[in-house]
């Protein structure tokens, strides 16, 4: 059967170590975009990119014609006592630190994980209006706000303060991903969509106790209010079935890639993403050392080249 797929398509406590080596080739010019897309981009559910071995016993039991249906109802808490991230494999590494991480409710107890019983989480093999045939999770669990603290985050042995970000909600969104359209091997084609809310974002430096708060941040594909008046927030508006910020567009033949190759010289393997993005992104005022500087309206935000490479 022949299905249609839409564009609108954990856990305990853990320490994490390890090492990378990242190369950006590209990037988009403008550091405090690039700092609050961090803060949502990192929160994009990876697991959905990830294989899951079944026995034949399970796979056994599996039927289906539409698609499988999940429902989720989890209240958890996640807890790290560092993260931590160098740039080289030499014997005595320098280290970027992140510190007591924690995700909860905002007040130390468990978030929820939970899908709406009108709404659940999709999964779907099927093809596009183009014919290509695509796999599609469209995740509706991330709906349910949470709040991420990094209480030090240290770098080559400099503490350089705490990160903040409150009730940050995401979705629905929906992650398609399938073969290269070209038949190349070593990767695949994937696209991303979905809007998110913030009610701020924080970073508090230790040392000198000033803090840069962005609040009420919208990442969405467009907003209104900016031919209009976009230095007053009560004017925006973000209505619409398809207003998602989006990475890569397999229907408009602009995909985001992933994928593995080795340099016939070096023979260094490297993981290599491809990330086109457009979107709008809206802070309703952002405030540093106690002043107030207003909202910011960045609108018609195209990367069409950013180029990441993992070694």
């Amino acid at each position: 059967m022949k299905r249609v797929i839409s564009d609108h398509f954990n856990k305990k406590n853990s320490s994490l170590l390890y090492r990378q080596v990242l190369r950006i080739n590209h990037a988009i010019p403008v550091t405090v975009v690039l700092f609050i897309l961090a803060a949502f981009l990192l929160a994009i559910p990876l697991r959905a990119a990830q294989q899951v071995v079944m026995s034949d016993t399970e796979l056994a039991d599996v039927t289906g014609q539409a698609g499988i249906n999940i429902y989720k109802s989890v209240a958890t808490r996640y807890t790290a006592s560092v993260m931590k991230i160098s740039d080289t494999d030499s014997a005595t590494p320098q280290w970027l630190e992140f510190s007591n991480v924690t995700v909860d409710d905002g007040s130390g107890g468990y978030f929820l994980i939970q899908t709406p019983m009108d709404d659940t989480i999709t999964l779907d093999v099927g093809t596009n209006e183009e014919g290509r045939t695509l796999v599609s999770y469209r995740d509706t669990s991330r709906i349910s706000p949470r709040w991420y603290t990094v209480g030090d985050m240290v770098f080559c042995n400099q503490s350089l303060g705490s990160l903040n970000v409150d009730a940050l909600s995401m979705g629905p969104s929906v992650y398609r991903l399938g073969a290269h359209a070209d038949g190349t091997g070593g990767g695949y084609d994937f696209d991303y969509t979905t809007s998110a809310y913030a009610q701020a974002f924080r970073y508090t430096y230790n040392t000198v106790p000033e803090t840069l708060a962005f609040s009420g941040i919208h990442l969405v594909n467009s907003a209104t209010g900016a031919a209009d008046n976009p230095a007053d927030p009560t004017t925006w508006s973000f209505t619409g079935a398809s207003n998602f910020f989006r990475i890569g567009n397999i229907d408009s033949s602009d995909p985001a890639k992933v994928d593995v190759v080795s340099d016939s010289t070096t023979g260094v393997t490297s993981l290599v993403l491809s990330l086109p993005i457009e979107g709008s992104l809206r802070v309703e005022n952002v405030v540093f050392g106690g002043n107030s500087f207003g909202p910011v309206a960045i609108d018609g935000i195209k990367a069409h080249r950013l180029t990441i490479e993992i070694r």
